[in-house]
């Protein structure tokens, strides 16, 4: 049953990781609109975020202090994998 003209389109996103926060918290992406990163080096969310940015925003980034933000923009699930 679709209420409205437009139906939602959730997009899936594919990332690979050896990092263990990365892991835990982008899955957490796709039930929460926002989580906080504290031990990740920027340059692992910038290539992860170039990856999935590519085909237009899904997540923004606000660095405040030590720690990263990430919020969640429009309907995208994450499937993260542990390397």
């Amino acid at each position: 049953m679709c209420f409205g003209s437009e139906k939602m389109i959730k997009k899936r996103k594919y990332i690979i990781t050896n990092n263990r926060e990365l892991y835990e918290k982008l899955n957490m992406l796709s039930f929460t609109p926002e989580v906080i990163l504290k031990d990740v080096k920027k340059r692992q969310i910038a290539k992860i975020l170039k990856s999935i940015n590519k085909d237009g925003i899904a997540i923004k980034l606000e660095e405040v202090g030590d720690y990263f933000l990430l919020k969640k923009v429009g309907h995208t699930n994450f499937n993260v994998y542990l390397k």
